[in-house]
This record gives structure tokens, sequence and C-alpha cells, in this order.
């Protein structure tokens, strides 16, 4: 079966199209009646159309900044539990290299030796 959605939906706007257009045709108001009704028209939607862009453009901001107020709280956790882990702990491991010792610290302010 083949997908027809896009010949309905060009279908579907063409016929709105003609509809308009033989509605402005026959309409009982002259050109420049219609004409002046269509910038006023426009013009409010113009309008509307950029308050809501901007309302969304300050929720989008005010979300943002939400989150980085939660991440740098989370972060400032993180390095809270790292600093009181870092004086309680250590830890050694091998990693079975056969060339060398490496030694290193961890995140956490453990030392990890490779032997």
């Amino acid at each position: 079966m083949k997908d027809n959605s896009g010949k309905i939906m060009l279908a579907l706007l063409a016929g709105a199209s003609a509809g308009v257009i033989a509605g402005l045709l026959m309409a009982p108001d002259t050109g420049e009646q219609t004409r002046t009704g269509i910038k006023k028209w426009a013009n409010k939607l113009s309008k509307d159309l950029e308050k809501n862009l901007q309302t969304g453009l300050d929720e989008i901001k005010n979300m943002s900044s939400d989150a980085m107020n939660k991440m740098g709280g989370m972060m400032d956790d993180a390095k809270k539990a790292t600093a009181g882990a870092a004086g309680k702990s250590s830890s050694t491991g091998s990693t079975g290299s056969s060339t060398g010792s490496n030694t290193g610290t961890s995140t956490g302010g453990s030392t990890v030796t490779n032997v």
C-alpha cells in the first residue's frame, strides 16, 4: 500500500485555498473594504503571534534558569559529599598491566595505585 497522506494534505490545502478565493471574490464588500479588513486581521494576527512568541521565550528562559539553579545545587551537594568521603577512604587496585606502575588520584580524593 502506498502512503497517500501527502497527496491528501495537498488536495485539502488546495481545496481550502480555492474556497477562500471564491469567498473573497463573491463577498458583498468592495475590494478596498476587503483589503482593509484583511490588513486589520493580519496586523492583529501578527501582534498576537509576537505576544505569544515573547511569552514562550520568557517561559523558556525561566525554565533554563531554574534548571541551572538546580544543577548548581546538585553540584554543591556533590562537592560536599566528595569532600566528606575524601578523608574517610582510599582504595588500591590492580589492572594486570605488564608495563610499569601508575599512581593517580580519583575525583573522590582517594588514591588509586595501578601495578
